[in-house]
């Protein structure tokens, strides 16, 4: 089983962060914003401490979590709780739970009246239901890490030990647009 999670880019010794809190570098955001353009408002519904949401500065960003880290509103269920039909996003942006991507991209493809982009580990293109799912999608463009990402553990770059942290797993940030039809695109950035 260890020999498994290092393969698949995993670090059995440290073990999963709680609530798999896995924070988005501010790089990683700032890649993203040269290439995409955000329409306001914008929801980032597993916001964590605002990585994303403190770098999208064009317009109005409703920040939410499951977990209160101390940023955004009160604690919202994305995924279970209702949302009010008369408020629109145009762009729902996050970093999911990775175990939760599939059911994360459903429903902001549901609330999203525009575009959707999730940051996550290049392997959600894999695994024959949810990529059965994905070829259903309006995904536009794939856009891949050249350089490895290193998502903050914890919402942190360093571990306990003042140890600069680093993955072995290739990321991307994904863009779906209502409406669009063609084949998705790879970009790498």
């Amino acid at each position: 089983m260890k020999e498994g999670n290092k393969l698949a880019g995993g670090n059995p010794s440290r073990g999963r962060v709680e609530n798999d809190f896995y924070a988005t570098h501010p790089d990683s955001v700032k890649a993203l914003l040269e290439r995409e353009k955000i329409i306001y408002p914008a929801l980032e519904p597993a916001c964590g401490e605002g990585h994303i949401a403190k770098l999208l500065t064009g317009g109005q960003v409703i920040a939410t979590d499951l977990i209160q880290r101390g940023y955004g509103g009160a604690p919202f269920n994305f995924l279970t709780d209702d949302f009010d039909n008369s408020v629109k996003y145009p762009t729902v942006i996050t970093n999911p739970p990775f175990n939760l991507f599939t059911e994360f991209l459903e429903k902001a493809l549901e609330v999203a009246t525009h575009k959707v982009i999730l940051f996550g580990k290049l392997q959600a293109l894999e695994g024959q239901k949810r990529a059965s799912f994905i070829e259903k999608t309006p995904l536009r463009t794939v856009y891949v890490f050249k350089k490895r990402q290193q998502p903050l553990r914890d919402g942190k770059e360093v571990d306990d030990n003042g140890k600069k942290l680093s993955s072995t797993m290739a990321f991307a940030w994904f863009v779906w647009e209502k409406g669009y039809t063609g084949k998705p695109t790879i970009e790498w950035i």
